[in-house]
């Protein structure tokens, strides 16, 4: 058989493979018509424009219905599997998770983990294949970053307008810590002690959230002197441990380093700005079986951290 699948899909209509792949798969033009809602005649007729596109008979009447030629019988499996591949393009997509062994990139900072992410890593114990990424990126660069697929979720506090969603996952407050034995700071922290004291300030840079900014603001507006500032969280425990410093960390942080630390948390003396932290996603993830498996179970596992506030 000379025909060539190019160019025999240039010249046959979609419909009429179908029609073939019934005809072959039920040998019988009736049943073939009962299974695609068609009648006999419709069937045939379609028919004699394949022979026709073809060159061979196709099918031939037996007793019992039709049976194939060898060029039907040539053509059935590839027609087969490029139905198969078609129908299949149209499928929603799936997603398994106790087989998946998919990538997902979250943007946050070193607050999300050791925060979040145990309670994620956590949650993620029956997808034994799933892998997790995370990477600090400020703002524009988080926006950028979930545009363009190079991340999947974000954590942040940055505006959010289309194409971007977010599902807010509660209002982080503000704690500030000191080591349990502080000589002056133990039962309580007055405004006056405060602005006394040397403080320990952090400015993250990951992922859009700017407490750093929001604590600093606060701080020099009140006069009190920033003894040092670090990048990360991480440090801030054993840092504190140490020395009479003080420092203000959102209230979730304050609890985590508490339980490796012997650390005092009160309520900050201070008014600060209540600020949402949310869990952002790209419209081009919106409706990906995997981003909202992951979406669910990131909400489910983190908001209780902020349902009950400072």
């Amino acid at each position: 058989m000379k025909h060539e699948i190019g160019t025999l899909g240039r010249r046959v209509d979609l419909n009429l493979l179908v029609i073939f792949d019934a005809v072959y798969q039920a040998r019988s033009l009736t049943e073939a018509g009962i299974r695609l809602g068609l009648s006999q005649p419709a069937i045939s007729h379609a028919l004699g424009r394949l022979r026709h596109v073809f060159g061979d008979p196709l099918f031939l009447r037996t007793p019992r219905g039709v049976a194939p030629t060898q060029v039907a019988d040539q053509v059935a499996p590839r027609v087969a599997e490029g139905l198969s591949i078609i129908r299949s393009s149209f499928e929603p997509p799936r997603f398994d998770p106790a087989t998946s062994t998919r990538l997902f990139t979250i943007g946050m900072a070193d607050i999300g983990e050791v925060v979040q992410l145990p309670l994620l890593m956590k949650a993620l114990r029956n997808a034994p294949g799933i892998r997790l990424r995370t990477i600090a990126l400020p703002p524009t660069q988080a926006r950028a970053a979930l545009a363009d697929g190079q991340v999947d979720l974000a954590l942040s506090n940055f505006p959010v307008k289309a194409p971007l969603h977010e599902e807010i996952l509660g209002k982080p407050g503000y704690a500030t810590i000191v080591r349990r034995d502080h000589p002056t700071l133990r039962s309580r922290i007055t405004l006056a002690a405060f602005r006394r004291a040397r403080h320990l300030l952090v400015r993250p840079a990951g992922a859009g959230v700017r407490h750093g900014e929001v604590i600093e603001k606060a701080l020099r507006a009140i006069d009190a002197t920033i003894a040092i500032q670090v990048g990360h969280f991480f440090p801030v425990g054993a840092i504190l441990a140490k020395t009479d410093l003080v420092a203000t960390v959102p209230l979730g942080i304050a609890k985590s380093m508490a339980r490796l630390v012997p650390l005092g948390i009160f309520r900050p003396p201070i008014k600060l700005p209540v600020t949402h932290l949310s869990l952002v996603w790209h419209e081009r993830y919106h409706g990906d079986p995997g981003n909202q498996w992951l979406r669910e179970i990131f909400v489910r596992e983190t908001r209780p951290l902020y349902e009950q506030g400072p």
